[in-house]
């Protein structure tokens, strides 16, 4: 199949489904398991208070610490998970200049776009909080813009090889924040970042 029709499939993909997954490299087993374990804890710990006292004390006491330990290591596996995918993808020329090379021949051009949305914990919330009163360098929400970032170009890269193309050129990044009014000053809380990756991808002919 050439890369033309192998693109037409694609799109036609796509289009008939818009909701089509982009591989991404969260959504891991842990993670799925972690989200199922605290909405069943945020459920069942008032009634497990009222039913046996001492397991409620224990819940409501250890349900903290379970969820940043959860969140530590959902970040931990995110991080291993896009090492592992970059790895996978260095063999692909990325760029974020506009000009392509004089000496380039260019087979086809495709126009790609990757994105991701990552969500905060409240830990992390809280921490940016008290920076907020200090001021300095906010590095919980440094890293939360850097793998959202990073989901993204994984997204594009991928997307990329599906095409056939070796070069993904003029590549560019909008970030926008998902926020939330539930603070009672009115101040916004920021829940999570989305970040858009897009891109030419193309083909360099052999020489």
């Amino acid at each position: 199949m050439s890369d033309h029709e192998r693109q037409n499939d694609y799109l036609d993909e796509v289009t008939s489904n818009p909701l089509l997954p982009m591989q991404p490299t969260t959504n891991t087993p842990f993670e799925r398991f972690a989200l199922s374990a605290v909405i069943f804890l945020a459920f069942c710990v008032p009634f497990l208070f009222s039913a046996v006292p001492a397991v409620g004390f224990v819940c409501i006491f250890g349900f903290p610490i379970f969820c940043i330990v959860c969140a530590i290591k959902i970040e931990s596996d995110h991080l291993k998970a896009l090492a592992k995918a970059e790895a996978e993808l260095s063999d692909l020329v990325v760029s974020d200049m506009k000009t392509l090379p004089s000496n380039w021949a260019v087979d086809e051009t495709f126009f790609i776009t990757g994105n991701a949305v990552i969500a905060n914990d409240y830990f992390k919330a809280l921490r940016w909080t008290f920076r907020k009163i200090i001021g300095g360098e906010s590095k919980s929400f440094s890293r939360l813009t850097s793998r959202a970032r990073r989901e993204a170009t994984v997204r594009v890269l991928r997307k990329a090889k599906e095409y056939g193309a070796n070069v993904v050129w003029n590549i560019r990044y909008e970030t926008s924040v998902v926020q939330s009014n539930w603070a009672k000053d009115g101040t916004k809380t920021i829940t999570g970042v989305e970040v858009l990756a897009y891109a030419t991808a193309f083909t360099i002919a052999p020489e």
